[in-house]
């Protein structure tokens, strides 16, 4: 065999036992997932199936599916659209401004602070505030509370983004007769597209799996999260491992479709964004 073969031929098999490290969990959670009681409790590890779909209608009653994806999808949506649309807005400003220049320079200071800070250590004063502006136990103050522990990184990664844009696209506005707002919507907003789609997937994986801030901020089945609805299933006794499963399996089940159906789109979006232009 020739080198490049041979070459080939080990990168194949190195790739083949990446993907099986990387699908293997996967495939064994949805294996023990359709299994039956009688067959896990005999072989919990086995390729073995017994395709108890009646797991996957027990879990979704129990952590009420519906509700919980609605929440999750209301709550992903709301704060990737939020943080990105304010994270640019506040990249814009503090590169851009020509009037109150120190207080930008303030507010970026503020922000890189932010992003050095271990959000854990503002659960408390975030609990607070939250009761204090009485948004807790609801959807609307975990939209809050996503959109305003992501604002740092997002205006941080807006900032390199802005700074390609041309100032002559500004000034020619300027000099049509927009103002500040007009021309950031209507010349710098478009142009910060390809960044926008990396930013949303960055930001709804943040969300989508995050399981602190739901934990802590939303106390109530009302604004459950679907993360948050798989700690449920923990007993103190015992732990009915295949319906644990089928509920996680229903937990990443929307991402995944959502992925294959836009993962053109989104890969696109990965790659425009990821290079400055």
């Amino acid at each position: 065999m020739k080198k490049k073969e041979i070459r080939r031929v080990v990168f194949t098999l190195l790739m083949a036992a990446v993907c099986i490290l990387i699908f293997y969990p996967v495939i064994m959670m949805v294996l023990v997932s359709l299994k039956d009681d009688v067959l896990l409790a005999k072989e919990p590890l086995s390729l073995k199936t017994s395709f108890a779909f009646e797991n996957y209608r027990l879990a979704a009653e129990k952590m009420k599916y519906g509700r919980a994806l609605f929440n999750s999808t209301v709550l992903t949506i709301c704060s990737g659209l939020l943080t990105t649309f304010f994270g640019a807005c506040g990249a814009y400003a503090i590169l851009r401004a020509k009037r109150g220049k120190k207080f930008f320079l303030i507010l970026n200071a503020l922000f890189l602070m932010g992003l050095a800070l271990p959000q854990q250590v503002a659960m408390v004063p975030l609990v607070l505030w939250m009761q204090k502006l009485h948004v807790a136990n609801s959807i609307f103050g975990l939209i809050l509370a996503f959109t305003g522990a992501n604002a740092a990184y997002a205006v941080f990664f807006f900032s390199g983004f802005v700074n390609t844009v041309p100032v002559t696209l500004e000034e020619a506005a300027y000099i049509d007769g927009a103002g500040p707002m007009k021309t950031f919507l209507k010349v710098v907003f478009p142009l910060l597209k390809p960044p926008m789609v990396t930013l949303l997937i960055v930001i709804a994986l943040r969300v989508w799996n995050n399981f602190m801030y739901p934990l802590l901020l939303s106390q109530g089945e009302k604004a459950r999260t679907l993360p948050l609805t798989v700690f449920f299933f923990k007993g103190d006794l015992s732990v009915q491992w295949n319906i644990l499963f089928a509920a996680t399996t229903l937990v990443i089940l929307p991402l995944m479709i959502v992925y294959f159906i836009l993962q053109k789109q989104i890969i696109s979006g990965m790659l425009s964004g990821a290079v400055k232009g």
